[in-house]
């Protein structure tokens, strides 16, 4: 019997738990001070922003508060519904990464453990339409798990199975190649072992 891609199951399992996770990740809190660390970055009134895998708008709500001009996306219809609920002015889509094309003069991505769940061959050509889209100097923070060498799982909880991928610093300025320079790189732990970088294009 053919296994169903992981990317499909993944993105099945958000939808059949949507209320589940985003209850979940909103107990995590919203992450104000890096959003801050970004926008301290720029020097411009009502940045273009995009938030890559914006799930119920957690960090949404927040984002709109320092600029007029934002976009979520995520894969999943369940969270982008339960989005709307929460900000009903807010500018959501529903939209695989992997397809994704990035609305013209971005200013700042956000990736907020969502690019986890894209291998590195993925990430290239995502970092590519992102540094076709980002306005000069435009900047893109991601947070990812990391490992001391790339991998990838397929982890269950109680919603369903998930792949994640797992990155180094390495791996990922190997994907943004010539086109990124790192404006900050730090590693947290909590439960696993993850790191937060902001990248400037070139």
């Amino acid at each position: 019997m053919e296994k169903e891609p992981l990317q499909n199951f993944t993105e099945a399992t958000y939808d059949k738990a949507a209320r589940g996770y985003a209850e979940k990740f909103k107990d995590i809190g919203v992450r104000s001070l890096d959003v801050d660390q970004v926008f301290a970055l720029v020097d411009k009134e009502n940045p273009n922003v995009v938030e890559i895998g914006c799930g119920g708008g957690r960090e949404a709500e927040y984002i709109l508060t320092k600029t007029k001009n934002y976009t979520g996306m995520d894969v999943s219809a369940g969270m982008i519904e339960i989005a709307y609920e929460n900000i009903p002015e807010g500018n959501f889509v529903k939209a695989d990464i992997a397809a994704y094309h990035f609305p013209e003069s971005t200013d700042i991505i956000f990736a907020f453990a969502s690019l986890l769940h894209s291998s590195k061959e993925e990430l290239e050509v995502i970092f590519n339409r992102m540094h076709t889209s980002l306005n000069d100097d435009g900047l893109v923070y991601v947070s990812l798990k990391r490992k001391d060498e790339y991998a990838t799982a397929v982890v269950e909880d109680e919603y369903g199975p998930r792949e994640f991928y797992y990155y180094t610093r390495e791996t990922v300025l190997d994907c943004v190649a010539d086109g990124f320079e790192e404006v900050s790189y730090e590693e947290q732990e909590r439960e696993e072992s993850w790191f937060t970088m902001i990248l400037k294009k070139k």
